[in-house]
């Protein structure tokens, strides 16, 4: 008979503790599982339960009362009175100040210049539109309408040449193609005034 070879005998060696190993376990797991239920019902067992005092249940009390219930008249399907608007605490804002306006600067009255050097009111504008000129670069005559409502006072026509004074007032200084200059009696040569050539 052939012996048998060492290596074999330690694997069955091996087989046999890992089976007896997992014998063990579940002998162990079975046994504690049954330990435990035994313990849980006699511990349920063992529970004793004492009845204690409370108060009686007032099952009156509970009861409904009919007259103490809310009572509604009101028809849900018709539109009722409506409710009245709560009434505004609110004070309105106030408003801010208007900004105040500089005051109007008054304008200051102009003042002419006198032929003596003192000032003096102004003069009055000149009330004759200028309509042209003729004769001779020596000798010009220059024409003018005096303004007025009047139609008939209107075709009037006035002619002067250089020099000449106009109601007492107006002085012709120069006699130009498109214009003239008209000085004033009693005042200073640099209030002339040029006067353009009318359009009509």
């Amino acid at each position: 008979m052939a012996e048998s070879k060492p290596g074999t005998e330690r694997t069955r060696l091996v087989v046999l503790l890992t089976v007896l190993a997992v014998v063990v376990i579940v002998a162990a797991v079975r046994f504690w599982s049954d330990e435990t239920i035994a313990g849980r019902a006699a511990k349920a067992n063992q529970l004793d339960y004492v009845a204690r005092e409370l108060p009686p249940l007032e099952l009156a009390q509970l009861d409904h009362d009919p007259e103490s219930s809310a009572v509604s008249e009101r028809n849900p399907f018709a539109f009722g009175p409506p409710p009245t608007p709560t009434r505004n605490l609110t004070p309105p804002p106030t408003r801010p100040p208007r900004p105040t306006m500089p005051p109007r600067r008054t304008p200051t009255p102009r003042v002419a210049m006198g032929a003596d050097g003192k000032p003096k009111p102004p003069p009055p504008p000149f009330d004759r539109d200028y309509i042209g000129y003729f004769g001779p670069v020596q000798l010009q005559v220059a024409a003018f309408r005096k303004q007025s409502s009047d139609p008939e006072a209107g075709r009037q026509v006035e002619v002067a040449v250089v020099g000449d004074v106009l109601d007492e007032i107006f002085i012709v200084r120069e006699i130009g193609l498109e214009s003239v200059v008209i000085g004033f009696v009693g005042y200073d040569p640099s209030e002339d005034t040029r006067v353009s050539l009318a359009e009509d």
